[in-house]
C-alpha cells in the first residue's frame, strides 16, 4: 500500500528554505566533481535526443527525467553508504519502482514543457512551436535571443517545483505517479511561504544567467547544488511527517 503524506499539519515553514539551500552546499561540497558529471549527464542527454525533430523532443523530456531519478536515488543512498556512485543515473531500473517511475516521468515532463511551449506560443505565435517543438530554430533565427529562451524556460519553474517532490514519493512511499504528484502539490498547498520563497530563488538565479552572455553555461555548475537541495528538502519534509 503506497504511504503518502496528507496531514494537515505538515506545513513547512518558510525559514527552512535557508536550511535547504546551506545543507545544500554541504552535501554539494561531499562530490563536488562527481555530483556535478552526474548530474550533467541528463542534460546530455535531453540535447542529444532533441536532434531528432518531435520524436527525439518528446522523448528528451521523459528519458532524461528517468536518469535524475537515478542522480537522486544514488544521492540518497551516497547519505548512508558515503560513496557516491557512477552508475547512480541508471539505479532507477534496479528497483521495483521502475515502472511507476517510468509513469510518473511521462507525466511531468511533458507537463512542464507544454506549460513552456504555451508560453511562447502565446507570445510568438506558430513560430516558436515550429522551432521547439519541430526542431526547426535554425529557420527562425529572430527566436535566437535571451527573451526567448527566458520566456521557453522560466514559466516552466514554478510547475517543475510544485512537482519535484513527486520522484522522491514514488521511490521512498510506493506512492502511484498520480498520488505522487497529488502529494507533491498538498505539501506545497499547505506550505505556500516556502514555496513561494524557494521558487523565487531559483527563478532569479536562472533569470539573471539567462539574461548575460553564456549564461546557460554558469548555470551548469549549479545543478549539483540544486540536486543536493532537494535533497536536503526531502530529508526534511520527512523527518517533519514521520514526526508529526
Amino acid at each position: 500500500m503506497a504511504v503518502v503524506f496528507e496531514s494537515p499539519a505538515l506545513a513547512v515553514p518558510t525559514r527552512r528554505v535557508a536550511l535547504w539551500c546551506m545543507e545544500g552546499l554541504r552535501i554539494w561540497r561531499r562530490y563536488p566533481m562527481r555530483l556535478f558529471l552526474l548530474c550533467l549527464a541528463p542534460m546530455l542527454l535531453e540535447t542529444s535526443l532533441q536532434f531528432v525533430p518531435l520524436v527525439g523532443m518528446a522523448l528528451s523530456k521523459v528519458f532524461p527525467l528517468l536518469l535524475s531519478f537515478g542522480v537522486f536515488q544514488g544521492l540518497m543512498a551516497a547519505e548512508a553508504s558515503g560513496v557516491l556512485r557512477w552508475s547512480s543515473p541508471l539505479s532507477t531500473w534496479h528497483h521495483d519502482y521502475r515502472w511507476r517511475a517510468l509513469g510518473l516521468a511521462s507525466l511531468c515532463g511533458p507537463m512542464v514543457f507544454c506549460v513552456q511551449q504555451l508560453a511562447v506560443a502565446t507570445v510568438y505565435g506558430w513560430s516558436a512551436v515550429d522551432a521547439v517543438l519541430l526542431g526547426h530554430m535554425s529557420v527562425h533565427p529572430e527566436l535566437a535571443n535571451h527573451r526567448f529562451i527566458c520566456l521557453l524556460i522560466l514559466p516552466g519553474t514554478p510547475v517543475a517545483m510544485l512537482l519535484a517532490l513527486a520522484p522522491m514519493f514514488v521511490m521512498f512511499r510506493g506512492a502511484t505517479p498520480w498520488r505522487a504528484m497529488w502529494s507533491s502539490v498538498g505539501i506545497w498547498v499547505r506550505s505556500p511561504g516556502a514555496f513561494v520563497a524557494y521558487t523565487l530563488i531559483q527563478l532569479s538565479i536562472m533569470a539573471v544567467l539567462l539574461l548575460i552572455p553564456l549564461g546557460m553555461l554558469l548555470l551548469l555548475p549549479l545543478l549539483p547544488w540544486i540536486t543536493a537541495c532537494w535533497l536536503a528538502m526531502w530529508k526534511d519534509i520527512d523527518n517533519r511527517a514521520w514526526a508529526s
